[in-house]
């Protein structure tokens, strides 16, 4: 492919998942269809089709894309040196933000956690890839901060790693949609990090 129609194919495919994110998270994942994606690009069907050879394929797709954004994000705020869970708390206290102010953050988050229905056969790809993905990286993140500070005597020798992760990625994950719909009345970053600061207390030495 020439390098000029090249640039213009990657151009309509990046149109194609902003335009299905945003009927994703406005209509839902099953209620939108190829033609409501290309009507709201004045294309035809035919021409999404070209570019993602079905509904499941194009999600996968978003996905990936939200996943690296998400990823590079990370990466530019983890600190670099071994990670401790007071480290890793900052990051994601920071990256909360970063998606809240995003606009298409947060619609992507609020079409995977709303919008999607997971126990479809259909999307087991899908919630394959953001349950084991190593690189997305948040929960293992708190997982090896928690091992890191066990070995360095920061941690309770029994303190189960899995478990604070767990419970950190949940705190996080229910402040961040709150803020997002509207309900939460308290400040979304500090509320956060009192919850990872109870985790804290639990699993410190």
């Amino acid at each position: 492919m020439p390098r000029r129609a090249k640039i213009e194919a990657e151009k309509t495919r990046a149109r194609i998942l902003a335009s299905a994110l945003a009927l994703f998270a406005r209509k839902g994942y099953e209620r939108t269809t190829f033609n409501d994606i290309a009507a709201r690009l004045k294309m035809t069907k035919g021409a999404v089709y070209w570019h993602f050879e079905s509904k499941e394929a194009l999600l996968i797709a978003l996905v990936d894309e939200m996943l690296e954004k998400f990823e590079r994000q990370i990466v530019d705020i983890m600190p670099r040196s071994e990670l401790t869970f007071e480290a890793v708390a900052d990051t994601m206290v920071r990256t909360a933000r970063l998606v809240v102010d995003d606009p298409k953050g947060s619609a992507f988050f609020m079409l995977m956690k709303t919008q999607v229905r997971w126990g479809s056969d259909s999307m087991r790809a899908v919630r394959e890839n953001l349950l084991t993905n190593q690189r997305f990286g948040p929960w293992h993140a708190f997982s090896q901060a928690v091992e890191n500070d066990k070995a360095a005597g920061r941690a309770r020798a029994d303190a189960n790693a899995e478990e604070a992760a767990n419970m950190c990625i949940a705190a996080w994950d229910g402040m961040v949609q709150a803020k997002i719909d509207g309900f939460l009345r308290t400040d979304m970053c500090l509320t956060i990090r009192h919850a990872f600061d109870a985790v804290w207390n639990y699993i410190k030495a």
